[in-house]
C-alpha cells in the first residue's frame, strides 16, 4: 500500500485511496491540509474518510487548535437568530464538537435563549427519545435524540432555529434527515443553521430543507468520488456496527439536553511541565476529554486529544496503526483507536464515563506496537443541572 497522494492546482485537489479517488474542489477557506487528511473506510457504503486535523478523534489535535475551531464556527452564526436557538450535536464524531460550538455560541451571545442537544447511540434508562433518524451512509447508522428535563422539552417545542453541527459534510443528507426528524417535536421552526468543519457538498442540500437554511462551515466546496476497488468496496461491516448500548446513571447529561456546556465531577489531573499526555474521550463521552487536555496545558503539560470510536477505517494514509477495544457501554460495536503514538505521549489519560478494559486495551496496543506508556482512567460523572 502506498502513502496517500495528493495533488494541487487551481485549488483542485486530487487524493488516491485503496478504495477509489476523491477530487476536492476549494471554493473557500484555507488550504486541505491545514483542516484534514483522509483515509480508506472499511465500510462497503463509503470507501473514504475525512480525517479532521483539528477534531480530536482519528489523530491527535492539541487543545488550542480545537478550541479555536469552535469559536471559528460559532463566530459565523448571527446573534439575531430567532429565538430559542436550539443546538443538536451529531454523534458520535461531532459531540464535543457541538457542544463546543453551544459553549463558543453563548459566550458570544449570552442573552440569547438556547439550548443543546446531541444524537446518540447509547439509551438512557428512564428517558424515551423524542425522536429517531437513520444516517445511511454510516457504519452505525442510528441516532437517537433523548430529552429528560421538562424545561428544554418546552424551549424545543418552542424553538424557532434549529443549529445542526457535524463535523464534515459530503452530501448534506444527513442534515436533512435529522432537521426532518425533529419537525415531529419542533413546531414552531422557522429558520435551519448547519455548521461543520469541511463541506464538499456545494450546498445543494439546502434545497430539500423545509425551511429557511443556511450552511457554515470554515472549509467548503465540491466532492467527486471515483470507487475503484471492488474488492475492497465489498468489505463487510462486523456484526454490531449499529449496536445501541446503555449509558450508565451518572453519564454525561448532554445526552439528554443542556441549558449550560456541562462539566464533570472527576480528579483533578496533574502534571510535569513538559511532559507529552495523550487524552482520550470515549465514543460519544470526548467533550471532557478536552477539558482534561486544557487542564493539563495549563500546568505547562503537552497535551493532545483523541478519541475511540465506532469508525471502522482501513490502515494507511492518515491512519498510521489501529488498535481494536471493547465497547465499555455494552453494545457489542467493535470500537478503534488510530494513531496511538502519534503524539509521542509520555502518558495516555482515558475520560471515561464507564470503566471498562478500556485501561489494560490501551497499554496492550501501545505493547503491540514496541512501547510501554503509562496509562490512567478518569471517572467522570455527572449531575443533573441544578
Amino acid at each position: 500500500m502506498t502513502d496517500q497522494t495528493i495533488e494541487t492546482k487551481s485549488r483542485t485537489n486530487h487524493v488516491a485511496l485503496p478504495t477509489g479517488t476523491l477530487v476536492l474542489m476549494i471554493d473557500h477557506g484555507p488550504e486541505i491540509s491545514e483542516l484534514c487528511d483522509f483515509a480508506a473506510r472499511a465500510n462497503p457504503k463509503r470507501g473514504f474518510l475525512v480525517v479532521s486535523k483539528v477534531l480530536g478523534r482519528h489523530v491527535p489535535a492539541r487543545p488550542v487548535h480545537i478550541r479555536a475551531t469552535m469559536d471559528a464556527i460559532a463566530a459565523t452564526l448571527s446573534a439575531d437568530l430567532p429565538q430559542p436557538v436550539v443546538f443538536l450535536g451529531m454523534a458520535e464524531t461531532a459531540t464535543a464538537l457541538g457542544q463546543g460550538v453551544y459553549a463558543a455560541f453563548q459566550a458570544r451571545n449570552p442573552s440569547v435563549s438556547s439550548a443543546y442537544l446531541q444524537t446518540s447511540r447509547q439509551q438512557v434508562r428512564g428517558t424515551d427519545p423524542i425522536t429517531k433518524f437513520e444516517e445511511g451512509h454510516s457504519h452505525a447508522t442510528s441516532h437517537l435524540v433523548q430529552i429528560a428535563d421538562p424545561a428544554i422539552i418546552r424551549k424545543v417545542k418552542d424553538a424557532r432555529t434549529l443549529v445542526v453541527i457535524d463535523d464534515e459534510c459530503s452530501t448534506g443528507n444527513t442534515f436533512v434527515s435529522a432537521v426532518r426528524s425533529m419537525l415531529g417535536v419542533m413546531k414552531e421552526l422557522r429558520q435551519i443553521e448547519t455548521c461543520c468543519i469541511t463541506d464538499w457538498s456545494g450546498g445543494d442540500y439546502l434545497a430539500d430543507m423545509p425551511y429557511p437554511a443556511r450552511r457554515h462551515s470554515i472549509l467548503s466546496g465540491w466532492m467527486e468520488w471515483h470507487a475503484s476497488n471492488p474488492a475492497q468496496q465489498s468489505h463487510q461491516l462486523p456484526e454490531g456496527s449499529n449496536g445501541a448500548g446503555i449509558a450508565p446513571p451518572t453519564g454525561m447529561r448532554s445526552r439528554c439536553g443542556l441549558l449550560a456546556p456541562e462539566a464533570a465531577d472527576r480528579v483533578h489531573v496533574h502534571c510535569q511541565p513538559g511532559e507529552r499526555i495523550l487524552v482520550l474521550g470515549d465514543g460519544e463521552h470526548s467533550y471532557e476529554a478536552l477539558r482534561i487536555a486544557e487542564e493539563i496545558e495549563a500546568q505547562g503539560g503537552i497535551a493532545a486529544v483523541q478519541s475511540i470510536t465506532r469508525t471502522p477505517a482501513m490502515v494507511g494514509h492518515a491512519m498510521r496503526s489501529r488498535s481494536t477495544f471493547t465497547d465499555a457501554y455494552g453494545s457489542g460495536a467493535p470500537t478503534f483507536l488510530y494513531n496511538i503514538l502519534a503524539h509521542d505521549p509520555d502518558r495516555v489519560i482515558i475520560a471515561a464515563e464507564l470503566v471498562g478494559n478500556q485501561a489494560a486495551e490501551a497499554a496492550s496496543a501501545m505493547q503491540e506496537l514496541g512501547r510501554n506508556v503509562p496509562v490512567q482512567v478518569v471517572l467522570c460523572q455527572y449531575r443533573d443541572e441544578e
